[in-house]
């Protein structure tokens, strides 16, 4: 990452937690997404049922860079199942005004807020799976907290109009940098 984008991204996420008065947990900064998902981290997650039931488990690579040109972190992030479904999530994410992230996703579309809450980075938007699109396409919030400088936890809750559908937990440890 050049010097002037961390900068400038570090900044942003520093501001948006002084405007909301979030604070990470003693001894921990914010989760900051530009500087932990540069490079490649590696994770494993699980996904539960409505009734919190184990229904897959899966390995996550992303591999993580900063784009001069577009201000913006570019990742991919790849899931691969158990059962061998492989889903790639093509992220890109960039500091907006007054402090906040904008995020955009292959497939979710662009325009994604992204907070910082308590020192956690939250997105919340609808992504098409399978052939649920548009307004059956599921709802997804996710909430990235950062439990040490190398190691994220992941918790995602899918719904659909309000229904929970389940839940994906998951951990991301950095290994590059």
């Amino acid at each position: 990452m050049s010097t002037a984008a961390e900068v400038t991204l570090a900044g942003a996420a520093a501001r948006e937690a002084a405007d909301t008065g979030a604070r990470p947990p003693a001894g921990l900064r914010a989760f900051a997404p530009e500087s932990f998902f540069l490079g490649r981290t590696e994770g494993a997650g699980v996904v539960r049922d409505p009734f919190g039931r184990i229904t897959r488990r899966c390995r996550i690579v992303t591999e993580g860079a900063y784009s001069d040109p577009q201000g913006a972190l570019r990742l991919d992030e790849t899931f691969t199942y158990d059962d061998g479904e492989v889903d790639v999530w093509r992220w890109v994410m960039r500091a907006g005004r007054e402090g906040r992230f904008v995020a955009a996703e292959a497939k979710a579309g662009v325009g994604i807020a992204v907070e910082l809450r308590g020192g956690d980075f939250v997105l919340a938007f609808r992504r098409p799976v399978g052939r649920a699109a548009g307004v059956l396409a599921p709802r997804f919030r996710s909430r990235l907290t950062l439990l040490a400088p190398d190691l994220v936890l992941k918790r995602t809750d899918v719904s659909l109009f309000g229904m929970p559908l389940g839940r994906v937990s998951a951990v991301h440890r950095r290994l590059t940098g």
